[in-house]
């Protein structure tokens, strides 16, 4: 944990709050600057005397270094604390904006520019940290989410100052004002944490920062980039180049191996590569931010440079887009509670059609027909990029270790900095084409390249158990694992447990029925090998890792002695069919709930709270002041439900202490009793 961590701002919701406030200023203005710099493309190109090449750099260059500086900064900060980092980055990203914009000459503009995205690189570290220092469950979602909607309003302000800007400025002053809009916001950014973080504490990085291996991805990238810079590259020369790629490749493998066997944290982090689940979300991560950012810039470039409409009027057809992935952002919490990992999967598919029917429309229209088929689509894709941002981003980091946040973090944004490097530089090169003229054509061609890799995430998120799993109010991580990792044991003795009503009790409840069974019934033992058998997937990679003698002791902490079950409920549909099972247990002197679980056909009805619902009831006429549950750091969307629902976290209690991904929740049954 970092020293901010150690702060405990999680347990302060004021220090939290105050924390967040500082991150959506932090990333309003960097990303007010994403959201505007394509508008002033064809003025700089004109201003500076820019060849193609050079515009692609200007486009390009801030993705790049904000992408190899993630790395650094989230290790620094999760060793130091993060204010000074926070601090120091914004100071770069306003000192490089300053710089970008009063540039005499394009190479010197991109200068300014890989300044000014190595600070927000930083930045962004310390702001993703933070979130994950202090929020869990559906608060980090709710979080994520509010970054998620700052972005879609720097959306909406960036374009629409830019192209106010170039409407009322010449084309020379205008760009330059363009590339300053975001300093005022990064001095708020600035004087907000300097207020609001707390400062670093004396600490040692003990990880390193593994330098060598960000220089070699940094020169992988720029390799891999350069043909698509300079399409009219002799082929010998990208033979070579590609060569080069290759050496470096196997350089960099070998350094990370050797840097991870000398107890270092490698760039690629051994104990993030093991997750397949982190891994699969990077790779969806990938291939949706870059090419989706990449798509924006080209259809931009396209309406200003080939279809010569005003600045102002592009950013204005692009409005709707983005007021539609706020609102879908800012409703994402209560999405992903009803539809877990699946919401990534459904905006996915979402976006993939936009692209489809954004690549059919500019077969058939050009110009003004096809800027109202872009201001439809674009309210679809924001609503496809509102449902996947917030899921993607709290799916995937939910496969980090605690000790990791702020690298896994930084990770994650690295591999999708580095993309849009790429997807910019293609797109852009795409669409200018040899003669630097846009077209309908070349846009054809962007799209479908953009289109193709959202295609290829969708393929990997289906194809990853971490995405296809839907809602579900699971009970401990482990209960009911495979034999060799939790075999059952004896737990707690029947002399302990409070009487028992083992007779039948069905009750019906609006559109179901609630049927009370004994733990061995043959309904409730089918659902909860179903349950197994969709949870258990989050969960392998990490009790794989464990050694026999843990599995062992993890075994007697997970494991269920049916004589501890005091109820045991079945959900049925109206059908008489079971879509769901709830138990409470007797543990330590109070009632657990246990092995909650819906099935997929019935998610997103109500069940699940009905189920919950009806443990709340049982457990007050027991006599119970509160329920106790404790579920897993992989299941964010259960976490989203137990907290809606009125559970409150609480600390790790036995026997779940040993397992680092527990987490603990209690709710109090005084009402229920009332």
């Amino acid at each position: 944990m970092s020293p901010a961590a150690a702060e405990a701002p999680g347990a302060d919701s004021a220090a939290a709050r105050a924390a967040l406030a500082c991150c959506l200023a932090a990333g309003f203005a960097t990303l007010l600057d994403a959201t505007s710099v394509a508008y002033t493309a064809p003025a700089v190109a004109v201003s500076l005397n820019a060849e193609t090449s050079g515009v692609q750099w200007f486009l390009a260059a801030y993705s790049l270094t904000f992408g190899l500086g993630l790395v650094p900064a989230g290790r620094l900060g999760d060793a130091f604390g993060r204010r000074e980092l926070f601090v120091g980055g914004m100071l770069a990203f306003l000192g490089g904006a300053v710089a970008s914009a009063l540039a005499p000459s394009v190479w010197l503009l991109v200068v300014g520019r890989l300044v000014q995205g190595l600070g927000a690189g930083f930045v962004s570290a310390q702001v993703l940290g933070l979130i994950q220092d202090t929020s869990r469950g559906s608060q980090r979602v709710r979080a994520l989410g509010a970054y998620s909607a700052i972005g879609a309003l720097a959306a909406i302000v960036g374009p629409l100052a830019a192209g106010a800007l170039l409407w009322l400025f010449p084309a020379d002053i205008g760009w330059r004002l363009v590339l300053l809009t975001p300093v005022p916001f990064a001095a708020v950014a600035i004087w907000r944490g300097l207020r609001s973080l707390p400062p670093a504490r004396p600490s040692r990085l003990t990880t390193g920062l593994d330098l060598p291996g960000i220089a070699l991805l940094g020169a992988v990238v720029v390799l891999v980039t350069l043909p698509v810079i300079d399409p009219g590259m002799p082929p010998a020369q990208v033979a070579g180049t590609l060569g080069a790629v290759a050496v470096l490749v196997v350089v960099l493998t070998v350094w990370e191996r050797g840097y991870a066997r000398r107890g270092r944290l490698a760039l690629f982090a051994p104990a993030l590569l093991r997750s397949g689940g982190f891994l699969a979300g990077n790779v969806v991560a990938l291939l949706w931010f870059g090419s989706l950012l990449a798509l924006s810039t080209a259809v931009t470039v396209y309406f200003l440079q080939a279809a010569h409409l005003p600045a102002f009027l592009v950013a204005v057809a692009f409005i709707p887009g983005s007021l539609a992935r706020l609102l879908t952002s800012r409703a994402s919490s209560a999405i992903f509670a009803r539809f877990g990992p699946l919401t990534v999967i459904g905006g996915l598919l979402v976006e993939l059609l936009a692209l489809l029917l954004l690549l059919g429309s500019s077969s058939v229209w050009g110009s003004w027909p096809l800027l109202l088929a872009v201001v439809l689509l674009q309210i679809v894709m924001g609503v496809g990029g509102g449902l996947v941002e917030p899921a993607l981003r709290a799916v995937t980091l939910g496969y980090a270790p605690p000790t990791l946040h702020g690298v896994a973090a930084s990770f994650l944004q690295l591999t999708q900095r580095l993309s849009a490097t790429f997807f910019v530089a293609l797109t852009t090169g795409i669409l200018l084409g040899a003669t630097a003229a846009p077209s309908l054509s070349t846009l054809r061609i962007a799209v479908a390249v953009c289109g193709g890799a959202v295609l290829v995430a969708l393929a990997v998120a289906l194809a990853s158990s971490a995405f296809r799993a839907g809602p579900t109010t699971p009970g401990p991580v482990g209960e009911g694992r495979d034999a060799r990792v939790l075999p059952a044991v004896s737990g707690a003795a029947a002399g302990d447990v409070p009487p028992r009503d083992t007779g039948p009790m069905t009750a019906a409840h609006g559109r179901w029925t609630i049927e009370r069974v004994d733990w061995d019934d043959e309904r409730a033992v089918a659902l909860r090998a179903a349950m197994d058998a969709e949870i258990s997937p989050r969960y392998a990679e990490v009790f794989a890792a464990f050694d026999d003698d843990t599995a062992a002791v993890l075994a007697e902490d997970f494991a269920v002695d049916p004589a501890t079950i005091v109820d045991v409920v079945l959900i049925l549909d109206a059908a008489g069919e079971p879509i769901g099972h709830a138990a409470l247990r007797a543990l330590g002197g109070e009632l657990e709930v246990k092995r909650v679980f819906v099935h997929r056909r019935a998610r997103g009805t109500g069940a699940s709270r009905e189920l919950m619902a009806e443990l709340e009831r049982l457990g007050a006429a027991r006599g119970a002041t509160r329920l106790i549950l404790q579920t897993g750091d992989r299941q964010p969307e259960a976490i989203a439900l137990y907290e809606h629902i009125g559970y409150h976290a609480i600390d790790i209690f036995p026997p779940y202490v040993r397992f680092p991904a527990s987490r603990c929740f209690a709710k109090p049954l005084e009402a229920v009793r009332a």
